[in-house]
């Protein structure tokens, strides 16, 4: 009976994994959003080819993602398949990965079973491609799980694996990642002295792995520490500083003062709130049942779960993108029904069957909003049926439907059209020291040619580089470009806009300084900058 109930649990754990990985596959063949469909896909084919982020162009996130882009690429081939596998994989795990997770806290295997596929279901199909943020997003989930798993189960070796997802989640989004890793610390740091020790060495010995980790990838690739210092940490937090405290050069839809009113933090986020607002009572509760139980390891991991929980809204509120976090609802159902049990003994068919139907509901709400609308693309107003084959511009993209959200929205032909000839275009020059701003960022793997890019990101308002004087760090990004350009002997940049007036805020006497240069039109999407040294 065992033997049977474990190959059934197996046979679960498959279709699973299946399901997770399949319906990330299908929608992110649905609709491109083109600043972040794209943003790891020339990376990561750059990284197989010696160029570098951080040291070759600027980031200010998912460095990650980039190298485990271009593993993904190697494996599989340099196409679209392989960028959505990437994604689809990722899904995968974190579903999997929960449902383990559930089943070492909680006996009921088919409703943790119901709520993993109702994770898989809200989590990277939003996206659908690699995409920093839901990278973040997830490694952090799995770094709360693993820590959970540490203090509750007392297996050490959930502490020794904990700082690998810890980094992982850093080097793919500084938040919510640094948020969730500094509770993790925390509390660690509380369990270590008020409830037990002997783990310590366990935790310390991967973190130690960890630091060697990152000293190798500094030396080996020569990455200038005071270079990647900025672009990971300083220059980010001129961009959190600015959303944080209202400032008007803030992103309207990142500006966390505007957005601190009952329908933004209350209503939009009502079915996580009703699920942290229990576990709160719950603790509330247990605290007066158990008023000498404050270090009780249960009781600590429902005040970091709920303290997770609010971590993760701040972080949706100070970001630009549309909400990536409701697939947080069914973890934040499965860590209640565990609680009422822990705290309570309660274990009720009615309350489970209760609390089911509305992840149900939740689920099929979301779907069909972000998923099937794909509204976190911004595709919402759009009509999908438009959408044409992707392979009209390549092969590589065979299976893309494609159709972006704003200036083509109505004729992607035509856009598939005039990037075909500027692919065309670029693919004729006879060398290689040409530079490439586009979100468009596909261009290196469809005309196989080390195309030298400044940024991942194009964004006004210092929020993806810094775009004016205003920001501290202007002169230090004016001046890395520059010395890029002379170093590799740029004699042309290349401009592959999404809409007319895409890069306006780009100031290109400042980028550069001691050269004259001028314009020229291609086509509507592709223009160039010819570059002379002034005489």
């Amino acid at each position: 009976m065992n033997l049977y109930s474990s190959k059934i649990k197996i046979l679960n754990y498959l279709i699973l994994s299946a399901f997770a990985f399949f319906i990330n596959y299908f929608f992110s063949n649905l609709g491109v959003y083109p600043i972040d469909t794209f943003s790891s896909f020339d990376a990561g084919y750059l990284i197989t080819k010696g160029y570098h982020p951080i040291k070759d162009f600027w980031v200010i996130s998912g460095v990650f993602i980039d190298y485990l882009q271009a593993l993904c690429f190697l494996i599989f081939g340099f196409n679209w398949n392989a960028y959505i596998f990437h994604a689809s994989f990722l899904n995968a795990i974190l579903s999997v990965f929960f449902l383990f997770f559930l089943n070492n806290i909680n006996s009921n295997f088919y409703l943790n079973f119901c709520l993993a596929a109702s994770l898989a279901t809200l989590c990277y199909p939003v996206s659908g491609t690699p995409f920093p943020y839901l990278h973040s997003y997830i490694l952090s989930l799995i770094s709360i799980m693993i820590f959970y798993l540490a203090v509750y189960k007392e297996e050490k070796i959930y502490w020794m694996i904990l700082p690998f997802f810890m980094l992982f989640a850093f080097l793919s989004m500084q938040l919510p990642s640094g948020l969730i890793n500094f509770l993790i610390l925390t509390f660690t740091i509380i369990y270590y002295i008020k409830i037990k020790r002997d783990f310590i060495f366990s935790f310390l010995s991967g973190t130690s792995v960890c630091l060697i980790l990152i000293i190798v990838y500094f030396l080996l690739l020569k990455i200038d520490l005071k270079d990647a210092f900025i672009q990971l940490i300083l220059f980010p937090l001129t961009i959190g500083e600015s959303r944080i405290v209202g400032d008007e050069s803030a992103y309207a839809s990142a500006n966390l003062i505007k957005k601190l009113t009952i329908r933004g933090t209350l209503g939009h986020f009502k079915f996580i709130n009703i699920f942290l607002f229990a576990n709160f009572i719950a603790i509330i509760f247990f605290i007066k049942k158990n008023s000498r139980k404050w270090f009780e390891k249960k009781l600590l991991l429902n005040i970091f779960v709920f303290l997770c929980g609010l971590s993760f809204i701040f972080h949706q509120l100070i970001t630009a993108n549309q909400t990536f976090i409701f697939s947080l609802i069914p973890i934040l159902c499965g860590l209640h029904i565990v609680q009422l049990n822990d705290f309570f003994k309660i274990k009720s068919k009615r309350i489970n069957i209760f609390l089911l139907l509305i992840i149900v509901f939740v689920t099929v709400k979301y779907h069909n909003v972000y998923n099937v609308k794909r509204k976190f693309m911004d595709l919402q107003n759009v009509n999908l049926n438009n959408a044409v084959k992707a392979e009209i511009l390549n092969n590589k993209f065979n299976k893309l439907q494609w159709i972006t959200p704003y200036h083509y929205k109505e004729n992607p032909k035509e856009e598939l059209r005039l990037l075909k000839e500027a692919v065309s275009i670029i693919s004729n020059e006879n060398v290689n020291n040409f530079m490439l701003i586009t979100h468009y960022q596909f261009f290196s793997i469809l005309t196989e040619k080390k195309i030298n890019i400044l940024n991942r990101w194009y964004f006004p308002n210092n929020n993806t580089h810094p775009t004016n004087s205003n920001n501290s760090y202007y002169s230090y990004y004016n001046h890395k470009i520059n010395k890029l350009i002379k170093e590799k002997k740029i004699k042309k940049i290349y401009l592959a806009k999404s809409y007319p007036k895409e890069f306006w805020f780009i100031n290109f006497e400042d980028l550069l300084e001691g050269y004259c240069f001028k314009k020229i039109k291609h086509n509507d999407i592709l223009h160039s900058i010819d570059i002379n040294n002034c005489y």
